[in-house]
């Protein structure tokens, strides 16, 4: 199997591509604007929450304050300060701290919560659904998980902070700051997947929505700075306004990177699927025998009779002989497949398979992957249904 820079490169172009693509199928900038606007329920409670927390390490509730300050700037750059205002104020009410008001915060944030978990569902494709009760919990533990981690970089932001801007090294305080936003975002990506996916693939959706969300930050400033007058229509909700807008992009960047994630999962898939093309470029061919295609000579074995298996098998080129107990059965020619018995229902290999010429190469399928195939593109369903259909007729032809 040969895979080198160049196909790497084109898988990475291909990855990117269909993210772009299955970002607008899954209708993701809807999806956004609804974790946007949740996020107007959330904030409040969650600002409320972190301020809670804080007061646990640091005495000075106004040295809380600050450590917010500088923690939520980082990922509210604009206006914030008019939200945080309204933290600081609630917060000096003792009444908010008792037990029933801490829970009344955290069922807050929970819907916000959900549609976020709903969202990866959808872009993992994942079909199983935890029950309601196994949600909350789940949905409660991340909101935990992820006021946790916040303090752990509100610790660490500073720390960054005074030792570098004391080095005189601002410039390497803002590297640092951004690979501690990548850390956050892997963290987050990590825990709300939710299928089992390469810590790789994590590590590049993070890079990829770290790097979008630190171009996004000064575009959205700059077109700010120029239209200074921008949200003055919503008066004295304008700051209010610009924060949805601000978390409605940063969420469209979020998602985008799930997408980025998921579509590294599933890149075999992607490749594959030029399988069942009816026109097929040279350069997916290429992909497709560099990837997955191994070259067999006349007479070599694919596999055997009564071997064990799971792999289904697709000609790029050349032919295979099939054969029972000696007796020669058929010969596929390119295009066709065989071996999907052992996939479908896992049995032993029922018949030995033989290349009938030189450079004949195959395409190895595995069961995950032809799964997602069938889930992925009803068209590949229908064309192995028909497929199916003709074999069926010929054995009833054939007795």
């Amino acid at each position: 199997m040969r895979f080198n820079i160049k196909d790497r490169l084109n898988m990475a172009f291909t990855v990117f591509w269909q993210s772009i693509k299955s970002f607008a199928k899954n209708n993701n900038s809807s999806v956004a604007a609804s974790l946007a606007y949740y996020s107007l329920f959330a904030l409040v409670p969650l600002l409320l929450l972190l301020f809670f927390t804080l007061s646990f390490f640091i005495t000075s509730s106004r040295a809380v304050m600050n450590r917010l300050t500088l923690l939520i700037s980082q990922f509210i750059p604009y206006y914030s300060d008019t939200i945080l205002k309204e933290v600081y104020a609630l917060a000096r009410h003792k009444g908010i701290w008792g037990l029933l008001s801490m829970l009344a915060l955290l069922w807050a944030s929970m819907p916000l919560m959900g549609t976020l978990r709903t969202a990866f569902f959808d872009i993992f494709k994942v079909e199983e659904r935890p029950s309601f009760l196994k949600t909350k919990l789940l949905d409660m533990s991340i909101i935990l998980l992820t006021l946790s981690l916040l303090v752990g970089v509100s610790f660490s932001n500073v720390t960054f902070k005074k030792f570098l801007i004391l080095q005189g090294s601002a410039v390497l305080y803002d590297i640092t700051s951004y690979c501690l936003t990548a850390v956050i975002m892997f963290l987050f990506y990590l825990v709300f997947a939710p299928a089992r996916v390469s810590l790789f693939y994590i590590l590049a959706g993070s890079v990829v929505t770290t790097f979008l969300w630190s171009i996004i930050r000064p575009v959205f400033g700059l077109f700010l700075s120029y239209n200074p007058q921008y949200g003055l229509t919503f008066g004295s909700l304008k700051a209010l306004f610009i924060i949805i807008i601000w978390i409605y992009y940063s969420f469209i960047v979020l998602l985008f990177g799930a997408e980025v994630i998921a579509n590294l999962r599933r890149k075999d898939v992607l490749i594959l699927r030029g399988l069942f093309y009816e026109v097929r470029t040279d350069r997916a061919s290429r992909k497709l025998k560099n990837r997955f295609g191994k070259n067999y000579n006349t007479g070599e074995f694919i596999f055997k009779e009564e071997e064990k298996g799971n792999d289904m098998f697709y000609i790029m080129s050349g032919s295979v002989r099939l054969a029972k107990k000696g007796q020669v059965l058929g010969i596929m020619q390119k295009g066709e497949y065989f071996g999907e018995m052992a996939l479908l229902i896992g049995t032993p290999r029922t018949t030995s398979a033989q290349a009938e010429e030189d450079n004949t190469v195959v395409i190895a399928i595995t069961p995950e992957n032809f799964e997602t195939l069938l889930r992925e593109e009803p068209r590949v369903a229908v064309l192995f249904l028909k497929e199916f259909a003709h074999r069926l007729k010929k054995a009833d032809e054939n007795l």
